[in-house]
């Protein structure tokens, strides 16, 4: 179809009046900042920012601070023969300057034994490292980055789904709403119908028999009231449901036409194909795939790091030209050879990232069947919205017809019961259609992710 379809869809109205499009809209909104599952999607969302933030984090240098006192006692000693090494000289020279008349001025040494651990020993020390080189660093924030994108477009796809929920649901209970009130406007038909059959028996142009079949009219229409209550307090719990609100709050319902374009299959397939939330996850999900095959190369090469140290250290806790250190390095870590670990890795990220291709290619054919049926839908539901109105005004006129015979006792009563079940049925298959139209418009946007709101 190559015109604009006009649909005009009148609501009832339950607390007042407003356009169904604002109305719809301030719901939609409602739900997108209430909906719990829409909630934890943004937590989510909000986890992958602070990952990214952690990745860039690694560009930076590290502090730290650490103390440490020990006291040991044992382990391995060196023995040191100072003294007899020492006193055989100093012997002497005590001899010596004995003979001269002089006094010994030189002590006997003992031999020492030199521990390998100090009793006490305290440090205390602050140390700094800045990488130079370190090539995965740089791949692990482009792969965050890909991650935070792919949280953003989950929780982009996640509203979409809700805003077709929303419709839905707002949508099913106008059509419960509307069916209600089509039970109790033919409720008063069949109870107008019974008072007919009765005052018709009393002149004596009906029996007995056609009072208690129009009086059975009556309880099966009452068994209809009570489906149709429980369907329309459920699909109202189910909407204020989505919404995160009370499940017995009332609902505005609009009485405003709605208009929608005609759907073009070229223009909606194309823009699903580019707008899709699906397809643009499975397309940075490559992009990641790539990342980690880069990730495992980045593990083959070098990595260089500047460290500095500086602190205080000694048997006791003393701050001096004595005891404070300070230290610089230049840190190079090089995985040679580790049975090929890497290098095998890379292979299956390459590997996963074609299986993703794949999956791509194949929901991207997903995506346009998906939209052309729900075009068909949508075109389907145009026709059988005409029709359904068509035969529900005939079917009205044919009822009108034969109830006012059916006074002047010219039909019979099986005749009137068949034209008024068929006027209901007729009027109820119109809110059907009706509402099923209004749904097959919200699925086309969903699955096309586009507006046919005029």
């Amino acid at each position: 179809m190559k015109r604009l379809v006009y649909i005009v869809i009148v609501f009832l109205s339950i607390n007042y009046v407003k356009g169904q499009s604002s109305v719809l809209d301030e719901y939609i909104q409602e739900g997108l900042e209430s909906n719990l599952a829409i909630k934890q999607n943004q937590m989510a969302l909000e986890s992958a920012r602070h990952a990214l933030k952690v990745a860039k984090g690694m560009y930076l240098p590290s502090i730290t601070t650490q103390a440490r006192y020990s006291y040991a006692q044992g382990g391995r000693t060196i023995d040191f023969p100072i003294g007899d090494l020492l006193n055989p000289v100093y012997s002497t020279l005590n001899e010596m300057l004995e003979g001269q008349g002089g006094e010994a001025q030189f002590p006997m040494v003992k031999n020492e034994q030199i521990k390998f651990l100090r009793e006490n020993e305290y440090e205390a020390k602050i140390s700094l490292s800045q990488p130079i080189y370190y090539t995965s660093i740089a791949v692990n924030k482009r792969i965050e980055e890909q991650k935070l994108f792919m949280s953003e477009v989950e929780l982009e796809q996640y509203k979409r789904e809700l805003t077709f929920q929303i419709k839905e649901a707002y949508y099913n209970y106008m059509k419960a709403l509307q069916y209600y009130d089509l039970i109790q406007k033919t409720k008063e038909v069949v109870n107008e119908n019974h008072r007919v059959t009765k005052k018709l028996m009393e002149n004596g142009l009906v029996t007995l028999d056609a009072v208690l079949r129009a009086k059975s009219e009556i309880s099966k229409i009452e068994l209809h009231e009570t489906d149709a209550e429980k369907n329309t307090e459920m699909s109202k719990s189910y909407f204020n449901f989505l919404l995160n609100r009370d499940l017995n709050e009332e609902i505005t319902i609009a009485s405003q036409a709605g208009a929608f374009k005609s759907p073009e299959m070229t223009e909606l397939t194309d823009n699903a194909l580019n707008q899709r939330e699906e397809l643009k996850l499975l397309e940075h999900q490559i992009m990641i795939m790539d990342n980690v095959a880069d990730l495992h190369t980045a593990e083959m090469l070098p990595n260089l790091v500047f460290a500095v140290d500086y602190g205080i250290q000694g048997e006791e806790f003393t701050i001096d030209s004595e005891s404070d250190f300070i230290i610089g390095s230049f840190v190079l870590t090089w995985d040679l050879f580790s049975g090929n670990t890497n290098r095998n890795k890379r292979k299956q990220a390459l590997i996963e990232k074609q299986q993703v291709q794949y999956r791509k290619e194949e929901a991207g054919k997903q995506v346009k069947l998906e939209v052309k049926q729900d075009i068909y839908e949508v075109r389907q539901q145009v026709k059988n919205l005409k029709l359904a109105e068509t035969r529900s005004s005939e079917a009205a006129e044919v009822y009108r017809i034969i109830e006012k015979r059916y006074r002047l006792g010219e039909a019979q009563l099986i005749e009137l019961l068949d034209a008024r079940n068929n006027m209901t049925e007729s009027e109820s298959q119109v809110i059907l259609t009706k509402y099923d139209y209004l749904v097959s418009i919200a699925r086309l946007e969903k699955s096309s992710n586009s507006s046919l709101v005029l």
